[in-house]
């Protein structure tokens, strides 16, 4: 039960990583677009910037997510 519990809290947090980036990077892009003049380029490549962002906290969430679980010893603690 406790694992269930655990992952759905990382999905939950892998929605909210993939979000938050995005949207933050989003609303620079735009406010830069409007203040230079740059229609959509400027947005577009903060846009490109958050998607990566995103990704990049994703991977390092799901790796640490999934470090215990490497260990040989893993299954047998849990039987423990």
């Amino acid at each position: 039960m406790k694992d269930i519990a655990k992952a759905l809290g990382l999905i939950t947090q892998i929605g909210i990583s993939m979000f938050i980036p995005i949207f933050i990077c989003l609303f620079i892009g735009g406010f830069l677009d409007r203040r230079l003049g740059t229609s959509p380029w400027i947005m577009i490549v903060f846009i490109i910037l958050g998607v990566a962002a995103g990704f990049r906290s994703v991977y390092m969430m799901t790796l640490g997510y999934f470090k215990d679980k490497d260990d040989p010893l893993y299954y047998k603690k849990k039987e423990n």
